[in-house]
């Protein structure tokens, strides 16, 4: 993935980070940057999941990944007091200030109920932050309503410029789902964060490629909307299954382990074989551009 072009995420959703202890989620982190490194891609950065069930885990997590070799955290909300968190949103802000004060590497805010409660940041909230947190990077939002909540934050983004001014970085607003991919570019989003590319990297950039070109002729829009439609029906079929249906996936084709961690169970083999079946299409996409690309 990193060769074509891709930021590694590690220790995140589908790196099963809960499932880790402390000592683990470190080292995962340090085998990816040293396994860059022995690549000769020392300056590809790394985002590493940091988000803990605390505001002082997740400052312990944020220092550790960036003596591990992490450029940037990403911080989903603490799932166990959903319910307190919920009902006094000062207490999300201030979540995030005094993590990213904290915190020596830029941190990313990532929004995604289904694994955190519930909890559901609205625009309002995220901009809030967006304002406070001058070490907070980016916004990745998988939840819905992203596109909504998009426009919101682009809106804010160009009409207050000090969020870039103070940030000696470009703030980037992330979605979650490469299905969503063409609507979110075509309305200013910088990118997404998805599992899908871990299968079909090849497709996965032919079309990030395409939906950057300026000026793009009619033939690549076509090429671009055929391949936005394989992926997004690839996405579709792995959200529901999650990390059991990913890890399913890399077992049948890399060997790589077909179980999650505990509690969670591995996928039952008509369950599996039927997300594999999903991912046909998009795979044989990948064969497809992998070999025109190899003849060119």
């Amino acid at each position: 993935m990193v060769t074509r072009g891709m930021i590694p995420v590690c220790a995140g959703s589908l790196g099963e980070a809960v499932h880790l202890d402390f000592d683990e989620r470190v080292s995962l982190i340090r085998f990816v940057r040293e396994t860059l490194n022995g690549e000769g891609l020392q300056s590809t950065p790394i985002v590493a999941g940091v988000g803990g069930l605390s505001t002082r885990e997740t400052v312990s997590l944020s220092k550790a990944a960036a003596d591990a070799g992490a450029d940037a955290g990403m911080v989903i909300l603490p799932a166990y007091y959903a319910a307190s968190l919920n009902t006094d949103m000062d207490q999300v802000i201030q979540y995030y200030v005094d993590i990213c004060e904290a915190s020596p590497i830029p941190l990313l805010l990532y929004n995604f109920p289904s694994n955190a409660g519930g909890q559901d940041m609205t625009s309002e909230v995220i901009s809030a932050i967006m304002k406070k947190a001058s070490n907070l990077c980016r916004v990745k939002l998988t939840c819905g309503g992203s596109m909504g909540k998009l426009i919101c934050l682009q809106a804010l983004i160009s009409e207050d410029t000090t969020i870039n001014e103070t940030r000696s970085f470009p703030f980037l607003l992330l979605d979650g789902l490469i299905a969503d991919l063409t609507p979110w570019m075509q309305c200013a989003g910088h990118g997404t964060v998805s599992g899908i590319p871990n299968f079909v990297p090849v497709a996965s950039m032919r079309l990030w490629s395409l939906l950057n070109l300026q000026f793009p002729t009619e033939v690549e829009r076509k090429e671009a909307r055929h391949i936005q439609g394989i992926l997004a029906r690839a996405d579709a079929a792995a959200v529901p299954g999650g990390i059991r249906a990913m890890k399913y996936a890399l077992h049948k084709m890399h060997g790589y382990g077909i179980a999650p961690r505990k509690p969670l169970l591995p996928l039952r083999e008509a369950e599996g074989d039927e997300f594999m079946n999903a991912l046909g299409e998009a795979m044989r996409l990948e064969c497809e551009l992998t070999e025109a690309s190899s003849i060119s």
